[in-house]
């Protein structure tokens, strides 16, 4: 064998890991002499996918790759000279040590290159393949179409950019597997020739989950019921998320994973060498849908005090904390059911609009139907990653923007005041995302990386939260002091009221205020002389990015918003000021017919009102309210933290 020069082999070991561990990354490989300097080709999968096996032989791996992977390999600064063009690795069990490239029952010597109509390999036949110490670097690029039957069809790995197509139906892209680039220098006093090329296999496909759970002070929830539009539509029992347009990945179409960040000058750089997928639809009017459905909600809450007993499931009890919720679907395995969906990176504001009925505890048997509540997910908070696990958690609480019916005059009225959503990523294997969103009008969005909400029933202390909040359309800029206060809240052991976001306003509205010192407090006594105080707070600061060490892809995530560091274990209430908004009238154009029994104004600032009559036309002078006038609002978040 020449010096300086290896043979390769590949060799794929799926060992026994953390959760938060990628298979293959650690140095878990054998160290014989006989391998030494080596080129392998280790892969591993996520452990959100893989499966329990034997760690020897690989099979596991083997089998959620369905025994063979594409992988194609550059060299040189410019990544345009093939070294592996196409080549495939199949897997072979007991087939280990039976030839120089085979160490782990994984051969690619003699095999076939991926071939297809748009795949064109050089050669035939594949060979053997050896280190060039005299380039400065290797770049690799790795894939599987997985264990459906029917699979999706790739291009080829491109010399230069690495990228690549899959084309196909949804469920033929989510059986896929995609890895990062792998790059291996021989420069600048790094030497990475000669040590297993580490492949990390991760599901093309995304998973995404639905919960509920309630904390109505003195109700239970039962009943809720589903919209698929932003508003008229009716309602059913099937869960559904959808957003104002069809952008969400479905059908037919092709994914293009791309590295935008590669190279010597960007290793210290958050995205280097990440894969990153876009999808394309075949038809943009059947192949991009506006809707996430699910399977109706299940697995219930058992009943409280003076609740009835229901196995119906369109009336269930809804849980009372984010580790208990109630799950679309029901649990699989003690945990909430998975939907897999195609990836979506650039992300879009998600919606939710339901209807429920509140129950009193106190046996009196009242009910109150609460309709049109709604929320909004901003877009940097619901982008889908491969490989990532997704849980939406809706909390219903006192405050919410739903309508209980109308008044006298036939004005619908808005309020109880709120439901909150609690929007939560957790399960990742590539960064966890977890945001509570309230369920309201301007909904109010937090999140935290790390696991904790569905863990520990909201956040833990010395964890940065991130607060956005969006009016409907678009997230709001926050001004500290201004539009954006932080708060601390406490209530006595006893006491006849709770800690809510009602509560909390009405300390902020009718408390006793002292602002001698600092903290500045508002204390509200009950009828059980115990208190409930809320302080101000001043870890709240303006953001306008969610640095790369708090979000879950490792890249900075830019946002306009605001956020606080919990210090100590509490309740922490965020409030958010609307503005007070003025009318708006807008001109007829002379001529129009009007509008019988509708109320027309004289002039651009609302004078002089009239209700048109009977084949009534506009004048020069005739205008319409177009927007109406709002007063200042204030909306709030009750932000559990846990130590």
């Amino acid at each position: 064998m020449k010096k300086g020069l290896f043979f390769a082999t590949v060799l794929i070991a799926l060992y026994s890991c953390s959760d938060n561990d990628y298979v293959g990354d650690k140095s878990l490989l054998p160290t014989s002499e006989n391998l030494q300097g080596a080129i392998t080709f280790g892969t591993g999968v996520n452990a959100t996918t893989r499966a329990a096996g034997d760690p020897k032989t690989g099979a596991d791996a083997a089998t959620l790759l369905n025994n063979e992977f594409v992988f194609a390999g550059t060299k040189g600064t410019s990544a345009t000279t093939f070294v592996f063009d196409q080549y495939t690795a199949k897997f072979d069990n007991n087939t280990a040590g039976s030839t120089e490239s085979n160490s782990s029952n994984w051969e690619y010597v003699s095999n076939t290159p991926a071939t297809t109509t748009s795949l064109v390999p050089k050669t035939t036949k594949q060979t053997i393949k050896y280190w060039d110490y005299s380039t400065k670097q290797y770049d690799f690029a790795a894939y599987s179409l997985g264990t459906v039957a029917s699979k999706a069809t790739p291009s080829a790995i491109a010399a230069g950019t690495k990228s690549y197509t899959l084309q196909g139906t949804a469920e033929q892209l989510k059986a896929c597997y995609i890895s990062d680039l792998v790059t291996a220098y021989n420069r600048d006093g790094v030497s990475d020739y000669g040590k297993a090329v580490q492949f990390s296999f991760r599901s093309l496909g995304a998973k995404i989950r639905l919960a509920f759970y309630e904390t109505v002070p003195g109700y239970s929830v039962k009943g809720i019921q589903f919209y698929n539009v932003a508003s008229d539509g009716s309602a059913s029992t099937t869960p559904t998320l959808f957003t104002s347009s069809k952008v969400l990945p479905s059908g037919s179409g092709t994914m293009t994973i791309t590295f935008p960040t590669t190279g010597w000058d960007n290793k210290a750089a958050t995205d280097y060498n990440k894969a990153h997928v876009a999808f394309a639809a075949t038809n943009a009017s059947t192949d991009l849908s506006n809707t996430l459905i699910f399977d109706k909600l299940a697995d219930y809450a058992s009943k409280e005090i003076n609740e009835t007993a229901t196995d119906d499931p369109a009336v269930g009890w809804i849980g009372r904390a984010s580790n208990t919720a109630t799950y679309a679907g029901g649990l699989v395995s003690g945990a909430g059911k998975y939907y897999t969906i195609l990836p979506y990176e650039t992300g879009a504001n998600l919606q939710l609009r339901i209807k429920y009925t509140l129950v009193s505890t106190d046996g009196s048997g009242e009910t109150i139907d609460v309709d049109n509540a709604t929320a909004v997910i901003p877009a940097e908070l619901a982008r889908w990653n491969a490989n990532y696990a997704y849980t939406y958690i809706f909390k219903i609480s006192d405050m919410t923007n739903g309508s209980t019916g109308v008044d006298g005059s036939g004005n619908i009225v808005t309020g109880l005041t709120p439901i909150t959503l609690n929007a939560v990523v957790v399960d990742s294997e590539d960064g966890v995302q977890e945001t509570i969103t309230t369920v309201s009008e301007p909904s109010i969005t937090t999140y935290a990386e790390g696991k904790v909400v569905t863990a520990n029933d909201e956040y833990k202390k010395n964890v940065p939260i991130y607060v956005i909040v969006n009016n409907g359309t678009s997230n709001v800029t926050l001004t500290v002091g201004t539009n954006a206060n932080l708060y601390t809240a406490t209530v006595e052991t006893g006491a006849a009221q709770t800690i809510s976001e009602a509560s909390v306003e009405n300390a902020l509205t009718n408390g006793v205020k002292d602002d001698t010192g600092t903290p500045i407090t508002w204390t509200v006594t009950d009828a059980n002389d115990k208190k409930l105080v809320v302080s101000s707070s001043n870890l709240l600061s303006a953001v306008t990015k969610i640095e790369a060490a708090d979000s879950p892809t490792g890249n900075e995530i830019n946002v306009v918003g605001a956020k606080f560091t919990p210090t100590a274990a509490g309740t922490y209430v965020f409030q958010y000021t609307k503005d007070a908004v003025d009318a708006v009238y807008t001109k007829i154009t002379s001529g129009t017919a009007l509008t019988k029994d509708k109320t027309y104004y004289k002039s651009a600032s609302g004078d002089d009102p009239f209700v048109a009559g009977d084949s009534d036309t506009a004048d020069d002078s005739t205008y319409e309210m177009t927007t109406p006038a709002s007063a200042a609002e204030k909306a709030y978040k009750v932000i559990k933290v846990v130590n």
